[in-house]
């Protein structure tokens, strides 16, 4: 089975069992590429942007990158994006969810691609895949490769997103494919040569408790890797931030906003003219397509602030028991029928 093949979201909630390895790979787009407009902007970047020698700073490129079925092959489009990264001195560059490869396993070539490609440009890489798991599962997994283009570990999504619109629940079929993978357990940290990271995909993003897991587990840098339309919610991000005192990155495929959160740590690295906007992430992509945002992230800061965070020292643990507890708020509106009658069967439960 081939390894290339990409997804999206939208295609892959409504891609049941082993239809996953449908092929998605197209021809090339007949507009021109956002990438090398963006990419051409970058390489007037300073070559020493830090203002205090004895700060800890480390430097990290988003990538904002489509997997259309009308677009080339992700891992061909990969290449540009290390080289810049790479260029700007960047420690990590971070790719959307999905993008790798649909259906695949670390020993396919599309996989060894993205190894070598981190091993070349000597800078840990993320990037999004569906996973194999033996012969009939998988998993939406994330993978985390050092600068020696080795494996060293993954994360696997959490709460799966599955139904129709509007809710995007209940999983019914059709629409079920990733509630019927192999979940995540557990939430991760990966203490990479720069800094501890954690990542979240997608979906895991819109509860808060994902967000606090990660940071109290000791990521200071989280990274939100999205496989949709739509746009990066700014307000998920600057929440995360202020509330679990870590610095969020979140990047997108078919959508937009791709950017940085993170509360008196971020300078934009490379041509990034515009000025921060309030409530809103910083810098960012604005629109969608193929681009790259890079950042130097002030680790002293961040670290002094975590040090002093009032949202962790005036905490009240003793107050929240609710939310390890199996809530049934539904239960408090009898008078309201289910959308769907499948919905009775499938309250409060993640993994089918």
């Amino acid at each position: 089975m081939s390894g290339n093949h990409e997804i999206d979201r939208r295609t892959f909630i409504g891609t049941a069992g082993l239809g996953l390895s449908v092929p998605l790979a197209g021809c090339v787009s007949p507009k021109p590429s956002r990438e090398s407009i963006v990419l051409a902007a970058a390489e007037t970047t300073r070559e020493n942007p830090g203002t205090n020698t004895k700060e800890i700073e480390v430097r990290v490129t988003l990538v904002q990158m489509n997997n259309a079925p009308d677009l080339p092959p992700v891992i061909e489009r990969m290449p540009a994006f290390f080289e810049k990264a790479a260029s700007l001195g960047s420690d990590i560059v971070v790719f959307p969810e999905y993008v790798l490869g649909n259906n695949i396993s670390a020993e396919d070539t599309v996989a060894k691609r993205f190894f070598e490609l981190a091993k070349q440009h000597h800078i840990n890489a993320v990037t999004g895949c569906i996973e194999r798991h033996g012969k009939e599962q998988w998993s939406t997994s994330a993978w985390v490769v050092n600068r020696t283009g080795d494996l060293i570990g993954r994360y696997l999504k959490s709460h799966p997103a599955s139904g129709p619109a509007p809710h995007f629940w209940p999983p019914l079929p059709g629409e079920d494919a990733e509630a019927r993978g192999v979940l995540g357990s557990q939430f991760n940290v990966f203490h990479l040569d720069f800094a501890p990271i954690g990542i979240l995909q997608c979906y895991d993003g819109y509860f808060p408790e994902a967000w606090g897991c990660t940071s109290y587990m000791g990521a200071e840098i989280i990274l939100w890797i999205n496989g949709r339309q739509g746009m990066i919610e700014d307000s998920y991000c600057l929440t995360a931030s202020e509330c679990y005192g870590c610095v969020v990155g979140g990047v997108i495929t078919a959508g937009r906003n791709s950017g940085f959160a993170g509360w008196g740590c971020i300078e934009p690295l490379g041509v990034y003219t515009d000025p921060p906007e309030e409530m809103r992430l910083y810098p960012r992509l604005k629109e969608p397509g193929d681009a790259f945002v890079s950042a130097i992230v002030n680790l002293s800061k961040l670290r002094w602030r975590r040090k002093h965070l009032r949202t962790m020292h005036q905490r009240r643990p003793d107050m929240y028991g609710l939310l390890t507890q199996d809530v049934k708020m539904w239960q408090n509106y009898p008078e309201i029928p289910w959308d769907y009658p499948e919905c009775a069967e499938l309250v409060n439960k993640a993994q089918l």
